[in-house]
């Protein structure tokens, strides 16, 4: 079994950052997130006009190994400085993931606002320090500019935003605001921080996951998600943007019905389950959907682009599936039917026939309070 953490925050109410979760039933919800907050992505163009966007990103930019750098005597609105990280970082290579822990999140929340007033902070000479290790992404467990501090009071400048104008700058990734930084016992590990697949954004949720008990190698990525393009039961949008004259570019987005690569639960409490499932190494593929009907499994992939989903229906009456993956969407009676031999279901997945015996899946569901369903995105590690 693979050893992972969990390193995302809940969408929920939040005095800084908007969000709405309404859930009735899979046929009436409504979700949405209308600017940077929770656990995120930035990438370049949220602060850098003309920056890349997340299309513009490789998939390794957010899912490699990663080295973690202890910042907790920092707290209390210390500088991290190139003197500070000098003495810390002497095995950070070329294209590693840094990740700066302070366990902040520990003692306040980031709901509160001592959160931001006594974490620690990025400071010029260490944001230089890191860019200049040729790293791909930094990780954050506080809030990592001097000048977020300000926000409850007062409306902060792109220009003061220093830490992200040198970082992202420079072409490197931000994962911000993550949790269990505490939970970390090894110098080195893999990291996953894809966020939903938001076309051309600045930046999105994610969430992020370390596993640990993996061989140290180079693995082949495989994205199995949608490109979340709008439609009737999905729109992303510009909340902010540099075009409008505002100091950023924030990506907003609704979901007001079953759109793209999404995670359902049957009750709430196989929602949660999940969560302690983010990364697989055991399944079964199967083509023939007839094959259902012959035995209960643990976790299937459909690897047919023309399922019958009436048939599927009939060949798990009386089965029971843990989590049941597929490549496109039932209607909303038939994943009802599903729903009845299968807790977890996973629709809208691309490329079901690159997944090799020996990969690893990886579910990088957001997290969302009071909620049955989720958006997802999915890749596949091997």
């Amino acid at each position: 079994m693979v050893k992972f953490i969990n390193h995302s925050n809940y969408i929920s109410k939040h005095w800084n950052w908007s969000s709405e979760i309404i859930y009735k039933s899979i046929k009436e919800f409504h979700l949405e997130v209308t600017k940077h907050g929770f656990t995120h992505v930035d990438a370049p163009c949220h602060m850098i006009n003309k920056g890349n966007s997340l299309n513009d990103c490789d998939l390794d930019m957010l899912c490699g190994w990663a080295k973690i750098i202890d910042v907790s005597e920092c707290m209390m609105d210390k500088p991290i400085t190139r003197e500070f990280l000098e003495k810390r970082a002497g095995n950070i290579k070329k294209g590693d993931i840094v990740v700066l822990k302070s366990n902040l999140n520990n003692l306040y929340p980031n709901i509160s606002k001592k959160y931001w007033e006594n974490s620690p902070y990025l400071e010029d000479s260490g944001s230089e320090f890191l860019i200049s290790k040729n790293i791909k992404a930094i990780v954050f467990d506080f809030p990592q500019d001097r000048a977020a501090k300000d926000l409850q009071f007062r409306v902060v400048k792109n220009n003061e935003f220093t830490e992200h104008q040198i970082v992202l700058g420079a072409g490197v990734m931000h994962v911000e605001h993550v949790v269990n930084l505490n939970l970390i016992n090894t110098g080195e590990f893999f990291f996953f921080a894809l966020p939903v697949k938001l076309p051309y954004a600045d930046g999105g949720n994610c969430t992020p996951i370390s596993i640990h008990n993996i061989e140290n190698k180079k693995y082949s990525i495989v994205d199995h998600s949608q490109s979340m393009e709008n439609n009737k039961n999905f729109k992303s949008y510009l909340t902010l943007s540099f075009e409008k004259g505002d100091q950023v570019q924030e990506t907003g987005f609704s979901l007001t019905g079953l759109a793209h690569t999404m995670f359902i639960s049957s009750n709430k409490d196989a929602y949660e389950n999940m969560f302690k499932k983010l990364v697989i190494d055991e399944f079964e593929i199967v083509s023939d959907i007839n094959e259902l009907s012959e035995k209960n499994y643990a976790t299937v992939f459909i690897n047919n682009e023309k399922i019958n989903y009436d048939l599927l229906c009939e060949n798990l009456t009386d089965k029971k599936i843990d989590i049941l993956c597929l490549p496109s969407q039932p209607s909303l009676e038939q994943l009802q039917d599903i729903q009845k031999s299968v807790d977890k279901i996973f629709i809208n997945l691309e490329q079901i026939n690159k997944i090799k015996n020996n990969s690893k899946i990886i579910f990088g569901i957001l997290k969302f309070n009071e909620t049955l369903i989720s958006p997802v995105r999915v890749v596949s590690i091997s």
